[in-house]
C-alpha cells in the first residue's frame, strides 16, 4: 500500500501549501498601526482589523500551530527511528493495523454486495478480492494515522501557550454549580438540535469530572430553521419558573422528536410541574422575549450555530469532545 498521498499530506495534516502559507504570513507580518485600508478620510489599521477578525484570526493561528507541531514531532520521532517521515508513519500504522485477511474481505463483500458499485458488487469475489483487501486495509490504516500523531505528541511533551481571546458573556439563566466556581461555562443551545444533544452529554461528563469547580449556565439559542425550537426554549423557561428547568431540559433532549406544544405540556406533567400553570405560561408565550434576548446576547458574543460554549470567556464551537473542554478547563483552573 502506498501511504505517500495520505501519510504526510492529508492525514499528517502537513499539506504542501501549509508550509508556504506559514512563511508568507511571517514574511507579511506588519505592525498594528499600519493602515490597511482608506475610506475617504477614514483609515482602518491592522490592529482594528485583527480586533474585528477576533475568533476567526485565532482559529487560523490555532490550525497553523497544530500543523507545525505535527510536522516537527513526527520529524523528530522519525529521525530517532532512523527513518524518513513517510517511512515512520508507514511503520507505525502497519504495526497497529494488520492487512485485512481474505476471509474478512469476503465477509464484507457478502454483507455489502448489494450496496457496492457494479464494478465490484457485480463481479465474483475472486475477481475483486485483491482490490477489496487493499481498499479495506487502507481505510483502516487511515484512521490509525491520527492515533500515531497523537501518541507521538503525547510522548514529546507538547505544551501549547497560545491562548484564545476571551469574550464577556452574561451568565443569566438556569445554572448548575456554585456561583463562586473557578470556571463558568455558558452554553448556548437549541432543544431541537441533534448536535446539542451530544453537547448535553459532554456537559454531563464535565460536571461528573470537575464537580463544584465548574458552573454550567444554560442559555437559549433556538435556530430559525428548527420549527419547534422557539417553543421548546420557552417551555424550559416555564419549567424553570417552577424550579424544574433541568428536569425539563433532560426530557426535551431525550424526546427531540416530540417537541410540539401538546407534547411539551404532557412532558412537563411527567416531570412533576403544576400542569395548569405551565400550560398558561407556554400558551401565553410569557418567555418569548426573554428567549429572543438570550439569542441576541449569543449573537453579539459571536455565536452563529449550536451548541456554542464559553469557558471562562473562551469560545468553543460545536459538539466538541470532552478532551477539548478539559484542555480549556484545566488551563482556566491553573490561571
Amino acid at each position: 500500500m502506498n501511504l505517500k498521498p495520505l501519510a504526510l499530506s492529508l492525514l499528517l495534516m502537513i499539506p504542501a501549501c501549509a508550509k508556504n502559507a506559514s512563511k508568507n504570513l511571517a514574511a507579511s507580518s506588519i505592525s498594528g498601526d499600519t493602515v490597511v485600508a482608506v475610506i475617504g478620510s477614514q483609515q482602518i489599521t491592522m490592529a482594528e482589523l485583527d480586533k474585528a477578525a477576533g475568533r476567526e484570526l485565532f482559529e487560523v493561528r490555532e490550525r497553523t500551530l497544530d500543523t507545525m507541531i505535527n510536522e516537527k514531532v513526527i520529524k523528530v520521532a522519525a529521525q530517532k527511528a532512523g527513518l524518513d517521515e513517510e517511512g515512520f508513519i508507514k511503520q507505525q500504522v502497519e504495526k497497529r493495523v494488520p492487512e485485512v485477511s481474505v476471509d474478512e474481505a469476503r465477509k464484507f463483500y457478502e454483507e455489502n454486495k448489494a450496496r457496492l458499485p457494479p464494478q465490484i458488487g457485480g463481479k465474483p469475489f475472486e475477481e475483486v478480492q485483491e482490490m477489496l483487501v487493499k481498499g479495506l486495509t487502507g481505510q483502516n490504516r487511515q484512521k490509525a494515522v491520527g492515533e500515531v500523531i497523537e501518541e507521538v505528541k503525547s510522548k514529546a511533551g507538547v505544551k501549547i501557550m497560545l491562548s484564545a481571546p476571551k469574550v464577556q458573556v452574561a451568565t443569566d439563566g438556569p445554572a448548575k454549580g456554585p456561583k463562586d466556581a473557578k470556571v463558568t461555562i455558558v452554553e448556548f443551545s437549541d432543544f431541537q438540535c441533534p448536535f446539542c444533544s451530544k453537547g448535553k452529554k459532554v456537559m454531563e461528563e464535565v460536571v461528573a469530572k470537575y464537580g463544584n469547580k465548574v458552573r454550567v449556565v444554560f442559555r437559549d439559542f433556538p435556530l430559525s430553521f428548527h420549527d419547534k425550537a422557539q417553543k421548546a426554549a420557552e417551555a424550559g423557561q416555564c419549567a424553570n419558573e417552577q424550579g424544574k428547568f433541568w428536569e425539563m431540559h433532560d426530557w426535551m433532549f431525550d424526546n427531540q422528536s416530540a417537541l410540539d406544544e401538546g407534547s411539551l405540556k404532557a412532558g412537563a406533567r411527567k416531570i412533576g410541574v403544576d400542569g395548569d400553570k405551565f400550560d398558561q405560561c407556554l400558551t401565553s408565550s410569557k418567555f418569548a422575549v426573554a428567549v429572543q434576548k438570550s439569542m441576541k446576547d449569543g449573537s453579539e458574543a459571536g455565536v452563529k450555530g449550536t451548541p456554542a460554549f464559553f469557558v471562562n470567556g473562551v469560545f468553543i464551537s460545536g459538539a466538541q469532545p470532552f478532551e477539548k473542554f478539559k484542555t480549556e478547563i484545566d488551563r482556566a483552573l491553573a490561571e
